[in-house]
C-alpha cells in the first residue's frame, strides 16, 4: 500500500499497485486497496449508526437545545485542533499505525456512551471522541491524496467518499430501527463490534509501510505551509462555514425534528435519504467540474444549502424536510472533493498529510462555533434562528466562491 522510494512517484513506478508514476497507466486493485475501503466502510457504519442520534440520546438524559450545542461543540473543539498535529505526523509515520489509533479512540468512544448517566457526561465522551476523529479522517484522506494524481484526486476522493458515505448512507436509517425495537445501548454495543471489526481489516490486510518523501522536503516545514495557507485564506473561510453548516444539521436538526414530532425513525430515514444523496453525488462529482469550473460549481452547491436551510425554517414538516435533507447531502458531497483538491494541489507532493490537517482543522474551527451558535440561538430566542445563521454561512460560501482566487490551476 505504501512505497519506501525516497525518489518520489514522479521519478519512478512504485512497486505498490496503488501508485503510479505520471502518464502511466494504473493497475488493478489489490488486496489492500480492497483492504483500505473495506476497513473504511465497516469503521463508518460503526459510526453512521449512532452519531446522528447523539441528540436524542443526550435529550433522553435531559438535555436542551443550549446543552446540544455544548455537546456538538465539544466533539469539535477537539477536531479544531488536533488534525493539524496528525497531519504532520501522517508525513513521517505509518499511517497504519494511525489507523490503527483512531479506530482504538473510536471504539473507547462509543464504548464508554453505555455508562453515560447525565449531559455531562455525554459532553466529556464526546470530546473524546473528537480526538479519535481527528485520527480517522486525515489519515485516511492523505493515503486517497498520496495515492492520485494532482489532476485526479477529485475523482479518487469521491471514490473513497463512495466507501465512507456508503455506511453513512445505511446506519442511521438501521440505527434508527435499532433504536425504536432494541435500545441505545444494544446500538452502541453493535458499533463497538464493528469497530473492532474494522481494526481486524486494518492489521491483516494494510502493510505497515509507510510512503517517505526526501528527508529535506518532507519534515514539518510549517513556515512554507502558513504561506500557502495565508495565500488560500479566503477558502479556508470557506472551509469555516461548510464546518458550521454541517454541524448545526448533524447537532441540533435531530433534536430540532424530535421536538416537532419526528421520531427516532423518521429521523433515521431522512439521514438515510441524506446519505444516498451524497453517495450518489460523490460518484458523478468530478462531473460538476464540466458546468463551469470548480468556483461556479462550489458557488451553486453553497446556495442550494442556503435555500435547504430556508426551506427547514419556513416549512417545519417530515415531507420537506425529506427535500431538504437530501439536498443538502449531495451539495456536502460536491463541497469535500472539489475544496480538498482544489486546496490540496497548492501543497508539495510531501506535505499531502499538512495539507490535510489544515484543511480538517479549518473546517474544525467551524464546526465548533456552529453547535455553541445555534444552541444559544435556540435557546435565547428561536431555535430557527439557528438554520438563519447557517443559511447567511451558506451565502458567505458563494461569494467566496466566486470572489476568490487559486494560484495553481
Amino acid at each position: 500500500m505504501y512505497c519506501n522510494l525516497s525518489c518520489g512517484r514522479s521519478k519512478k513506478v512504485c512497486a505498490s499497485p496503488w501508485l503510479f508514476a505520471p502518464g502511466e497507466d494504473t493497475t488493478p486493485l489489490g488486496n489492500e486497496r480492497l483492504g483500505f475501503y473495506a476497513s473504511v466502510f465497516v469503521a463508518s457504519l460503526g459510526l453512521g449508526l449512532y452519531l446522528y442520534f447523539v441528540p436524542i440520546f443526550a435529550q433522553r438524559l435531559g438535555a436542551t437545545f443550549l446543552d446540544l450545542g455544548y455537546i456538538g461543540t465539544a466533539g469539535a473543539l477537539t477536531y479544531a485542533v488536533a488534525p493539524f498535529f496528525v497531519g504532520q505526523l501522517a508525513d513521517r509515520i505509518s499511517r497504519r499505525v494511525l489507523c490503527a489509533v483512531a479506530i482504538l479512540i473510536n471504539f473507547a468512544a462509543t464504548f464508554s456512551l453505555i455508562f453515560c448517566r447525565s449531559v455531562s457526561d455525554v459532553i466529556v465522551v464526546r470530546a473524546f471522541a473528537g480526538l479519535g476523529l481527528s485520527f480517522f479522517w486525515p489519515t485516511t484522506e492523505t493515503l486517497v491524496l498520496d495515492l492520485s494524481r494532482k489532476e485526479e484526486r477529485v475523482k479518487e476522493m469521491s471514490r473513497y467518499s463512495v466507501s465512507w458515505g456508503s455506511a453513512f448512507l445505511i446506519g442511521p436509517f438501521l440505527g434508527g430501527v435499532i433504536i425504536q425495537n432494541f435500545g441505545f445501548f444494544t446500538l452502541f454495543v453493535i458499533s463497538c463490534v464493528l469497530s473492532l471489526s474494522s481494526l481486524l481489516v486494518v492489521i491483516v490486510l494494510i502493510s505497515p509501510k509507510q510512503s517517505l518523501a526526501e528527508r529535506s522536503e518532507g519534515l514539518t516545514k510549517v513556515k512554507e505551509q502558513l504561506r500557502v495557507v495565508k495565500q488560500l485564506l479566503p477558502w479556508y473561510g470557506l472551509l469555516v462555514c461548510y464546518g458550521l453548516i454541517f454541524s448545526i444539521v448533524s447537532s441540533i436538526f435531530p433534536g430540532y425534528a424530535n421536538s416537532i414530532g419526528v421520531g427516532a425513525v423518521l429521523v433515521g430515514v431522512l439521514f438515510t435519504a441524506f446519505g444516498i444523496a451524497r453517495v450518489a453525488t460523490y460518484a458523478t462529482s468530478e462531473h460538476f467540474l464540466h458546468f463551469g469550473g470548480e468556483r461556479k460549481a462550489l458557488g451553486l452547491v453553497s446556495l442550494l444549502l442556503a435555500v435547504a436551510m430556508v426551506l427547514i425554517i419556513l416549512f417545519p414538516t417530515f415531507n420537506v424536510f425529506l427535500i431538504a435533507i437530501p439536498l443538502m447531502g449531495g451539495c456536502f458531497a460536491i463541497l469535500f472533493p472539489l475544496s480538498i483538491g482544489l486546496i490540496s494541489r497548492h501543497f508539495s507532493e510531501s506535505q499531502l498529510g499538512a495539507a490535510v490537517g489544515f484543511y480538517e482543522s479549518t473546517y474544525g474551527i467551524g464546526a465548533v462555533i456552529g453547535p455553541i451558535l445555534a444552541g444559544t440561538l435556540a435557546t435565547i430566542l428561536d431555535v430557527r434562528l439557528s438554520f438563519v445563521s447557517a443559511a447567511f454561512a451558506g451565502v458567505l460560501m458563494m461569494i467566496i466562491a466566486v470572489k476568490a482566487k487559486t494560484y495553481k490551476d
